[in-house]
This record gives C-alpha cells, sequence and structure tokens, in this order.
C-alpha cells in the first residue's frame, strides 16, 4: 500500500478554518464518551450489571487508541481532508449500528470499532500545527481544543437529555445525523492537504517503534497524560453511578448538567496556550497536573456535595485537558514531519490510559464507592508527575 503524494503548500489558518477545525473536532470526539453517560440505562435494556456494562466505555477507548495507532500515522502520507471524509463515513455507519444493538456482545462491539474510527481530531490536530508559526502554535493548539473539550463534556449533556427523554439509542442516532453535518462542511470547506513522503504503509507503521524509544520528549508527555487522563476517565466513567445513588438520586440529565459545568474548562486552554508561548510546555505540564490534584482532593472530601462535585468537575477538566495541549506542544517541537505519527503515538498513550482509568474507577466504585475512585484519581496523578523525573529531561527549545 503506498501513497504517492506531492507536498503542498498548505493555506493560511484564519479564524474560520479555526472554528470549523475545532467544531469538527468536538462533535466527532463526542462519540467516544457520549456512552459514558448511557451507561445505566443501557445496563436496564440488557438486564446487566454496572461492572458488565461498564466495559462498554473502556473499550470504546481502547478502540480509541488503536486507531491512533494504526489510522493517524496515515496523516503523514495521505491526503487529510479525503481521510477525514472516508473515516467520517465510516463512523456513520457505526453509530447506525450502535444504535440498533440486540444484546450486549453486538453494543460492546460497536462501540469498540466506533472508538477505532472516530480518530479524525487526532488528524486535524497535526494539520492546525503544521498551518502556524512555533511562537503562536500553543495558543491555536488551545482555540482547537475548546471544541475538543466542549465535544467531550457536551456529549454527556447530550447524551444525558436525550436518555432521560427518548431512550439511549437515540441518543447514537442524534451523533449519525451531526456526523452527516460535519461531512458536508469538511467537503465544503476543509482545504486539501498532502503527506510530505511516498512512505509504504508497513513502513510508516514500522516507524513507530524506534520513533517512541528515540524521543524522550515523547515518551515523558505519554506518562503524564496517560495518567492524567486516566484519572479523567475514572472521575466521568463513575460519576453517573455516584450521581444514581444516595444522597443524591438524579438521573442521567444532572450528569449532562455537570458536564455542561465543566465546558467551562475549555476556555482555560487558550490561557495555558499562551503559558506555553510564553514560559514552555514542561512549566505548564506541571501547573495541569497540580491543578488536577487540587481536583481530586477537592472531590474526595466535597464529592457528595454538589458544589463541590461541580467544583471538582471543572478543575479535572481544566487540569486535563490543559494537560494534553501543553504536551501536544512538546511534541510537535520534535519533526515536523512526523507529528501525525508522533500525535498518535500519543494519543495511543493517552488513550489506553483513559481505558485503564475507566476501568480502575468502575472497580473501584464496585468495592469502595466514591472514596475509592477518588484515591484511584489520585494515585494515577501521583505517577503523572513522576514524568517530570523519572526520564532524562530535554530543554524544549532545543528538540
Amino acid at each position: 500500500m503506498v501513497f504517492n503524494n506531492k507536498a503542498e503548500l498548505l493555506p493560511a489558518l484564519t479564524k474560520g478554518l479555526v472554528f470549523l477545525m475545532a467544531a469538527a473536532s468536538g462533535f466527532t470526539v463526542a462519540n467516544v464518551y457520549l456512552n459514558q453517560t448511557l451507561l445505566v440505562s443501557m445496563a436496564n435494556t440488557f438486564h446487566v450489571s454496572e461492572t458488565s456494562i461498564g466495559i462498554v466505555a473502556t473499550l470504546t477507548q481502547v478502540g480509541y487508541a488503536f486507531g491512533n495507532l494504526l489510522l493517524v500515522p496515515l496523516g503523514d502520507i495521505f491526503e487529510q481532508r479525503k481521510l477525514i471524509l472516508i473515516l467520517l463515513s465510516t463512523v456513520c455507519v457505526i453509530l447506525a449500528a450502535a444504535a440498533l444493538s440486540m444484546n450486549v456482545t453486538w453494543l460492546i462491539a460497536a462501540n469498540f470499532i466506533l472508538g477505532f474510527v472516530t480518530i479524525v481530531p487526532q488528524i486535524i490536530v497535526p494539520l492546525a500545527a503544521n498551518l502556524v508559526p512555533e511562537g503562536s502554535r500553543g495558543k491555536v493548539l488551545g482555540s482547537v481544543a475548546i471544541g475538543l473539550v466542549s465535544g467531550i463534556l457536551g456529549a454527556r449533556f447530550i447524551g444525558g437529555f436525550v436518555d432521560s427523554h427518548f431512550g439511549w439509542r437515540s441518543m447514537y442516532w442524534v451523533s449519525f445525523s451531526s456526523t452527516i453535518i460535519i461531512i458536508i462542511l469538511i467537503a465544503m470547506y476543509l482545504p486539501k492537504s498532502t503527506g510530505k513522503h511516498v512512505l509504504q504503509y508497513k513502513k510508516l507503521l514500522a516507524s513507530l517503534g524506534p520513533l517512541f524509544i528515540r524521543e524522550n520528549a515523547l515518551q515523558r508527555a505519554c506518562l503524564s497524560q496517560g495518567m492524567i487522563f486516566a484519572s479523567f476517565s475514572a472521575f466521568w466513567t463513575t460519576l453517573v453511578f455516584l450521581l444514581s445513588t444516595s444522597p443524591y438520586s438524579f438521573g442521567s440529565a444532572m450528569v449532562g448538567l455537570i458536564g455542561l459545568v465543566g465546558i467551562a474548562g475549555a476556555f482555560a486552554t487558550p490561557i495555558i496556550g499562551r503559558v506555553i508561548d510564553k514560559k514552555g510546555p514542561e512549566f505548564a505540564n506541571a501547573l495541569c497536573m497540580f491543578i488536577s490534584l487540587i481536583a481530586f482532593l477537592i472531590l474526595i472530601f466535597l464529592g457528595y456535595r454538589l458544589p463541590g462535585l461541580i467544583l471538582g468537575a471543572l478543575l479535572v477538566t481544566v487540569g486535563t485537558q490543559a494537560n494534553q495541549v501543553a504536551c501536544q506542544a512538546a511534541i510537535f517541537q520534535l519533526s515536523p514531519e512526523k507529528r501525525n505519527r508522533l500525535n498518535g503515538l500519543y494519543m495511543v498513550c493517552t488513550f489506553l490510559g483513559g481505558a485503564l482509568g475507566s476501568y480502575l474507577g468502575v472497580l473501584a466504585w464496585s468495592k469502595w464507592h466514591w472514596y475509592g475512585v477518588c484515591i484511584v484519581g489520585m494515585l494515577m496523578i501521583g505517577i503523572a508527575f513522576s514524568s517530570l523525573i523519572s526520564l532524562p529531561k530535554q530543554d524544549s527549545k532545543k528538540v
């Protein structure tokens, strides 16, 4: 499988194009998270336990990790708009399959494949990085990240509302319709662009291992965001269980409302982008991990009170998403022609961490309830902090 593309000068990154990239990223990444609000309803439909249905959320993120490993690197050698349109068309088919699930096995398989093909944002982000100079890259990545955060948390808000009024299957049809609209907008407005190399697909994949081993900055970014995202996933996956029990006893719509509050955290990403541009990614990374730790300290002591839970949700989101921007800014300094591969490897580790967090979060909930979830989250953040000292540091200005 060989892609023979010639390098092309890409158009300037306008505000309108940034908005389109952010919107497309948000609407597509939502597919990875929409099932987390629906878990209780799914469990009731198929008459299984909360622990059993939790595998749906876990394997969606595992599928997303595999998609980042096997599909995202194609952005280095394949015309990105065409690749995005092919992937989005496949997403539509899988969303329909998930909505029509007849049993848990069908549902799990559909969500795993959905995660695998919903990697469009991780092709868009390197494309955005390619279109701006280094001095303003953090700000632009932060702006695109607003769409990502809005998609992640907006999926919970919309999912909770739709589930409460129309059932969980309807949410997949809503996402199906939204994806059709995104396909039309991408076809109309996203400019064509090409990879810079002629490279066989098997050689492209073979280059990933040596690239990961060689780049210490990439290893540190993967460890940091992988563990921070694990704590984020542990929180959001189990939040629906917390809110369905005493003292809350709320429905899935309330999970969505808290998710909507968390969208305010999206607007911290451009701020952290400016911090990155001024003080460097490593400083921003440490700051974001500290915010995440504070969030879980609030949640373990005040999680059973709604104001404390909302504040904790906001800070978990701020810390996680701003840290993602900081880590991406660090790895995008390494090699412009390999940004899709770098981002693919980085997101593999991120979502393997997310899958681990979802699994351990549900396991901790089943044994120790909310306090267990918070302890798991803090332990993961502690591991993330080790990324600052466990590997040889590199000056971000020299990599």
